[in-house]
């Protein structure tokens, strides 16, 4: 190896070395050091400023989920024989109640629906009677996504993500995950994301776990509707809306709701949301959104004034594990700074109100 060669290895070696340190030292820098509640208070800081720097005041949406595909209407029934081992304040066998859907994409940013993304159904339960967890007074919310676990799935990779890809870059996420060993959890998020026929043809998780009554549980919502939506081609920026509304002019959509039940710390881990729980689902309740005109500026109005949040539940419902600690608390802080940003009160629906929608 000639003289001139060896210093060409040499300084790119040395240049390698050069980086990965400054990676690390980067890195280390940026990590957070903090207690869970310091996360917590870093995450709502940095995704209220980002809402102050992407939408006028009066006109501010959510930091998460921020475009709406549509409000529905419907009722959520418990199943008549529901077993009694399973039944709750809120789970009583022939139970049904009056429901509030916002279905939604989950980027933090308003896209085209031709983007792949996950996307959000949230149910509201009005009229709900019971010891209250949090927030509203007579409603119990259900926050479901198109993925069956968060990949990003403690407070302290959800605050790497929050920090990385809103103060820095996308890369510096990828940067971090890669020096951390957790790359893996980019790569199912890759392959989450998808462009589904409509929201109305898909399965839904909660992702996160919830007490239910003496046991704990993760949801799960099933498809169930004998139409099914196609593919337009091209895709359009509100197909997803379109598509939606189309379905419910000319037939009802309806889900099957299933609870999956905890077993061990193991098997069915509270404190990490990124591993799937592998024991069976139990068919619980009924979900059915009957025909109707889901496409008007009203129904788009009263989303947005809505607000879901893992901690909007009866006791025998609470959220339960650290994501579910940062959820609640941001999705507060975060409601009432878009509330008050946007001159609107919070509001909590009811079943009178319900009618008139």
């Amino acid at each position: 190896m000639n003289t001139v060669l060896k210093k060409i290895l040499l300084t790119l070696t040395a240049t390698l070395v050069v980086a990965v340190v400054s990676a690390y030292a980067f890195i280390y820098a940026t990590s957070s050091k903090g207690t869970e509640q310091d996360m917590i208070a870093e995450m709502t800081t940095i995704l209220q400023n980002k809402m102050e720097k992407d939408y006028q005041a009066g006109n501010t949406k959510r930091d998460a989920h921020p475009k709406t595909l549509g409000l529905l209407t419907a009722q959520f029934s418990v199943l008549a024989d529901l077993p009694t081992e399973l039944q709750t304040p809120v789970f009583q066998a022939g139970k049904t109640y009056n429901s509030l859907i916002r279905v939604s994409n989950a980027s933090g940013s308003i896209e085209s629906d031709q983007e792949k993304d996950f996307r959000g159904f949230a149910i509201k339960l009005l009229g709900v009677e019971g010891e209250r967890f949090d927030t509203e007074q007579q409603t119990q919310d259900f926050l479901l996504m198109s993925h069956e676990t968060m990949p990003l799935g403690t407070v302290e990779l959800f605050r790497d993500a929050v920090y990385y890809s809103i103060e820095w870059h996308g890369a510096a996420l990828a940067l971090k995950l890669a020096l951390t060993g957790n790359l893996g959890a980019l790569k199912t998020l890759a392959n989450g994301v998808a462009n589904p026929t409509s929201p109305l043809d898909i399965p839904y998780w909660s992702t996160t776990p919830y007490q239910f009554g003496n046991t704990k549980v993760k949801y799960k919502l099933v498809p169930t509707s004998t139409r099914k939506s196609e593919l337009p081609n091209p895709l359009t920026d509100s197909y997803l809306t379109d598509n939606m509304a189309r379905h419910l002019q000319q037939d009802k959509a309806t889900f099957d709701f299933y609870v999956q039940a905890f077993v061990d710390e193991k098997q069915t881990p509270i404190e990490d949301a990124s591993i799937a729980w592998q024991n069976p689902f139990i068919k619980v309740a009924t979900l059915t959104i009957p025909q109707q005109t889901m496409n008007t500026p009203a129904r788009f109005e009263l989303a947005e004034q809505l607000s879901f949040s893992p901690a909007n539940a009866v006791v025998e419902h609470k959220p339960l594990g650290g994501l579910n600690r940062a959820r609640t608390a941001i999705y507060q802080a975060i409601s009432n700074y878009r509330h008050q940003r946007n001159h609107q009160p919070l509001l909590e629906p009811s079943v009178t109100a319900f009618r008139e929608i």
